[in-house]
Formats: C-alpha cells, structure tokens, sequence
C-alpha cells in the first residue's frame, strides 16, 4: 500500500523581543565619588545578549573594553562604572544600546535525546514541513528543522524537555477571529539549561503559565486544527542564537550574519532511543524514567518521584 505524504508550509516567525513591557532596561546610578555604575535589569524569565556602544565618551574612563557584549540573566545585573578621568572637568556620554535572546556561544549537545511531545505510547504521522519566510532577503536559519506531527483534535501535548515557559502567545480568549486564527497563533516557548528554546505551536488551548518551571513529559497544552482538516497539527522546534558570518555578503560588503540556528532533534521512540524521524513515517513516543530525570538533580529526582 502507498504510504502518502503530507507536506505542510509552516511560516517561521522570529519576533524574539516582543513584549508589552521593555525586556531590557539599562540604566545607571551616579555616586558620591562622581562614577556612574552602569546596570540593567531583565523583565524576562530567558537570558539575553547586550550591547551597549558609547557614540559620546568625554572625560571617561573604565576598566572595562567597549563596545560593552555580555550575557544578562533575569532579574538585576551590574555592568560597569565609569570614572571621571579628570575630576575638575566635566563629563559626558551617549550610549546606544541592542539585545536579542540567547547566550554567547552556546554549547548545544546535537544528540540529546528529546521526548516526542504527543505523549507515551501514542503513534504520531510525522509531517513533512517546508519552510516559508516573510522577505525572501531574510537570511537562513542554520540547520532549519522543526518537528511536524498529526494528532487527534483535543489530544494533550507534552514537554519533550526540562524547563521554564519564557514566552506564551495565548489567543484562545479572542472571539470572531476564526479557528485557524487561534489556533495557528497559539504557542509556547520553554527555555532550556543550555541556553536553547522549545517552541510548541498549534494549540487550542494551553495549560500553563510564564516563568513556570516546566519538566520533560508535563502536559503543557490542547492540540489544535485547523477547521479543514479532520485532525491536528502540532509543531515543535529547537533554537538558539548562532551569530555567525554567512557565506554571502551584503550589498555593501558587510558580513551577513546568521542569528539562529536549529536542531535537528533525535526522539526517544519504541524503535530506537535516539531516533531520527522520516516524514510520512509513524512513530510511537517512550516516557523513560531516564530521559525524564537526564537534567535534573537528586533533589529534583527525589522531588519529581514523589508527585
């Protein structure tokens, strides 16, 4: 019997930094000394990169090199201070200040092993997904790969790994806009130990909340479809921030630069425990106890055994 092959466009969208409140504020406190101690203070529940470049540095000095680059961690973070390089003049300075989500240089194990999201012991279609970009001239993600899966309308979708939900889009509130409005808008964003981050789209409804810790094989939402379709789709994908050169350059020569980068994931199935998986093949999902607890500590583990 022909096995068919269902090919869905998935439209990738990377709005990292878009938050009714400012992810990022920087600031600074001047002393009695007369130095400026420089802070920042992170809104989010997911680390970030900052940069900050001085456009006016006049009778300044610092210990530290500029353009200032470094990894902020939720809550309050002290940057520098800059000194008064001679007190009897007067000083002054403008800054600029960039940031986007993701660590430096992440260190990205490429055969950790991820829990399909559909569950234990539920066979899942996977799905062949191509994907589709706003503005052709928008550079490539490295490695593209997100995970396509066919399910039952209403079936639970579970965490395929540790961490903390970083970022929801939750629409199922609005009214008049349409099932497949809701449901293609609905996500979830977990950020892993590693710096990297989940994200679960296609819900119907979504069972958690943001700053939320989150461990491997919790229900985390409702799959969702849409209205022309019997059944339901449910993508999950793995990101982090690359910021490497690409192989073609700008118009005027600068480097282009790759931001992110993906995954290609490997699932723990009844066939293998690190299965690669083939669009328009089925698979069934295994819980282990291994995989479940593989980044948590004895206290978690000893925590987790007890619920």
């Amino acid at each position: 019997m022909r096995q068919s092959l269902l090919i869905i466009t998935i439209l990738v969208l990377f709005l990292p930094d878009c938050f009714s409140q400012q992810s990022i504020e920087v600031n600074y406190e001047k002393d009695t000394q007369g130095n400026f101690n420089f802070y920042c203070i992170n809104n989010q529940y997911s680390k970030y990169i900052l940069e900050l470049k001085f456009t006016e540095f006049i009778n300044l000095k610092s210990n530290t090199f500029f353009p200032y680059k470094g990894v902020i961690s939720p809550g309050r973070t002290n940057l520098f201070s800059l000194k008064p390089d001679n007190i009897n003049n007067s000083t002054s300075f403008k800054y600029l200040v960039n940031y986007r989500k993701g660590c430096i240089n992440p260190v990205i194990n490429p055969d950790f092993i991820y829990l399909l999201p559909s569950g234990k012991r539920k066979e899942i279609e996977v799905l062949g997904l191509k994907q589709r970009k706003i503005n052709e001239q928008d550079i490539e993600p490295k490695d593209w790969y997100t995970l396509g899966i066919k399910l039952k309308k209403g079936d639970t979708i579970f965490a395929a790994r540790r961490g903390v939900v970083c970022e929801i889009s939750d629409t199922s509130k609005l009214r008049g806009l349409g099932n497949d409005y809701l449901v293609t808008n609905n996500y979830i964003e977990i950020c892993h130990n590693d710096c990297s981050f989940g994200r679960y789209q296609m819900f119907r409804r979504i069972l958690v909340s943001v700053g939320q810790t989150i461990e491997a094989g919790d229900p985390i939402g409702i799959s969702g479809g849409k209205d022309a379709f019997s059944f339901a789709i449910h993508t999950f994908s793995v990101s982090y921030n690359y910021d490497k050169p690409d192989s073609i350059k700008n118009a005027d020569g600068t480097d282009r630069i790759i931001r992110w980068a993906f995954v290609p994931m490997v699932f723990y199935t009844t066939e293998s425990k690190s299965t690669k998986l083939i669009p328009g093949k089925k698979y069934i999902g295994e819980y282990s106890e291994a995989i479940i607890t593989q980044e948590m500590t004895k206290k978690q583990i000893k925590k987790w055994k007890k619920t």
